[in-house]
């Protein structure tokens, strides 16, 4: 019997299918119907993920509410329609004059345990002096999502600009400073090239100031003199003679400062809001601008932002916040403004070309240096001018 099952041990390792392997285990012939797995598509990006939940959850709040000083109606309006077609979100704006005017609303509504805005827009001025050593900022970078927000490459000097140590200031805006804007048919081009010929007899009693001491770009440009100029003594005299010998006049409102230069009430504007010029002369207003051999500060004016420590929506708030900052929010910002954005990708179609820079011109830009110093010189400006009235 051995013999025989010796015989046939070759003959039925033959007939064994080709497809048993060492281990005695089969696996079945490939079908030609039968289709390779497909690749899975690559999952979204964690910022992806977090970003896509932040906007599901702000289409549920469904409101973003902002307050802001110096904003013109058409910046808010654009802005409010392009986010609401984009996210599908209702923008609720609350306008405050000045900045001391917003701080006081601020303090009053949260000593009343009321946090009703996610944004406030504004200037340094009141973001760093004011504010921020009340307490009354909350973080911004925390809460910054997109990449391309977050992109140092994008933004001029290679940065996110925040003007403050802290980052609790955000300047939009690289709002190139016109100190000194003059009605064409009572200032001819070229006659006044530098600060100092504000001086001459010509210009007495056709000078408006805009009001060096409280908020806003009149004591700004002090700030700019002092600091970058001529230091505080020989700021404070140009101060003291425009006062005294050519009986400059005050204004704090920043649309009349220019609507009388505008009309030809005087002949020059000192100091005037760059919104305003903006505005004035993109309604056709006979305004130019003198580029002084001194130099341009750049500023972010009123065009910066900052947030409150508590929002009232805080996922429309944060995503209004990072849409802002990319570079369609920025090209419409700006377009809007009247001036270039600091983002260096963002459009500058519809700008006035006043308000472009020029290839090598002198350029001094914001600090928070120049932000704590306009507490000073507000009230030194006071003192100057009570003083020379006298």
């Amino acid at each position: 019997m051995k013999r025989w099952l010796l015989l046939l041990l070759p003959v039925l390792v033959l007939m064994l299918p080709a497809s048993v392997g060492c281990s005695g285990a089969v696996t079945p012939a490939p079908s030609p119907q039968t289709k390779a797995p497909a690749a899975e598509k690559p999952g979204k990006a964690a910022w992806e993920q977090e970003w896509d939940g932040i906007v599901a959850k702000a289409r549920d709040e469904g409101t973003l509410t902002m307050i802001t000083t110096a904003w013109q109606p058409k910046v808010v309006a654009a802005l409010r329609q392009a986010f609401k077609e984009k996210y599908r979100i209702d923008v609720e704006h609350s306008p405050a004059g000045r900045g001391p005017e917003l701080v006081a609303k601020i303090k009053a509504e949260e000593r009343a345990g009321l946090f009703l805005y996610d944004f406030f827009g504004m200037g340094s001025t009141t973001a760093i002096t004011i504010m921020k050593p009340d307490g009354l900022l909350g973080p911004i970078e925390p809460l910054l999502v997109l990449p391309e927000v977050r992109e140092p490459k994008n933004w001029r000097e290679g940065r996110l600009p925040f003007l403050d140590r802290d980052k609790l200031f955000l300047g939009m805006v690289a709002s190139k400073t016109q100190y000194i804007v003059y009605n064409t048919s009572l200032v001819k081009e070229g006659e006044i090239t530098g600060y100092e010929d504000l001086l001459k007899p010509e210009y007495k009693g056709k000078i408006t100031i805009n009001d060096p001491t409280t908020s806003g770009a009149g004591v700004g440009m002090m700030a700019h003199f002092a600091l970058d100029l001529w230091g505080t003594e020989r700021t404070k005299e140009f101060l003291r003679r425009l006062v005294i010998d050519q009986k400059i006049v005050v204004e704090r409102d920043n649309r009349l400062h220019i609507e009388t230069v505008a009309r030809g009430k005087y002949a020059i504007a000192l100091g005037p809001s760059t919104e305003s010029v903006a505005s004035f002369i993109e309604a056709g207003a006979r305004l130019a601008a003198v580029n002084v051999k001194e130099g341009t500060q750049v500023l972010a004016g009123a065009g910066g932002l900052t947030l409150p420590t508590r929002m009232a929506h805080p996922n429309a708030g944060r995503v209004f916040l990072n849409w802002l900052l990319t570079k369609e929010g920025q090209s419409i910002f700006a377009k809007a403004w009247g001036t270039p954005s600091v983002r260096v990708d963002a459009s500058t179609e519809g700008i006035n070309p006043l308000f472009l820079f020029r290839p090598g011109e002198k350029l001094y830009w914001s600090t928070e240096e120049k932000a704590l110093a306009f507490g000073e010189w507000m009230t030194t400006s006071k003192q100057v001018i009570d003083e020379a009235l006298k």
